[in-house]
């Protein structure tokens, strides 16, 4: 009796066990496939902003949004610049533009450079980061470096420049013009000013109207 109740206690202790070895099994399947469907939905998303194999232009002005929200102020900014101008809109960040001397499949920079060879008009965005234009922005200026200068696919475009930003220092508003300058002199396009704060918005506007009506 006493031999019976001894392997009665050892069956249910091992039935213990197993069963807090089957329920950590689970938990840790279920931890897992929750881990797997999270990296699942980070790669969709990635993959939906990366697949951008090419850019239709349905006007001939073209705002190049180069910030990081591309419902952000700067997105803002240039909805209220253009107005009812019709115009399309590229948001940088949905194409791979590497860096200047990389080289990669993958790499979009040719469809950006095809939209604004379509365009008459072009707009650039950026928001200030760190008293700077934004990264994005300096990539593709850097990138347009492989460009012949003058080019003759950006000959004669008209050039506006849009910077957003939380009271930039008075450098900062001095240099990211003046880079523009310098980008549209080299490729032969036609700077025709740059808005750097709510103030200045429509008196660059008014020159936009002026050459569209």
């Amino acid at each position: 009796m006493k031999v019976n109740k001894q392997l009665g206690k050892r069956f249910y202790q091992r039935l213990l066990v197993l069963s807090l070895g089957a329920i950590m099994l689970v938990a840790t399947g279920c931890a897992a496939t929750s881990s797997t469907n999270e990296t699942n939905r980070a790669t969709t998303v990635t993959n939906t902003i990366n697949q951008q194999d090419k850019f239709e232009m349905k006007t001939k002005s073209l705002f190049i949004n180069t910030s990081r929200d591309p419902q952000g102020n700067t997105a803002k900014m240039g909805d209220t610049f253009f107005g009812d101008v019709p115009h399309d809109t590229l948001f940088l960040n949905n194409y791979k533009v590497y860096q200047l001397g990389q080289e990669f499949p993958d790499d979009q920079f040719n469809i950006v450079y095809d939209a604004m060879k379509q365009a008459d008009i072009i707009v650039i965005g950026t928001p200030v980061y760190w008293h700077t234009m934004s990264g994005g922005l300096k990539t593709l200026i850097d990138r347009m470096y492989e460009l012949p200068y003058p080019d003759p696919n950006l000959e004669g475009k008209q050039l506006y420049f849009l910077m957003q930003g939380m009271n930039p220092s008075a450098e900062t508003r001095e240099q990211l013009p003046y880079t523009m300058t310098r980008v549209a002199k080299r490729y032969g396009m036609e700077y025709m000013g740059a808005a750097r704060d709510a103030i200045e918005l429509p008196i660059l506007q008014k020159t936009l109207f002026e050459q569209v009506k």
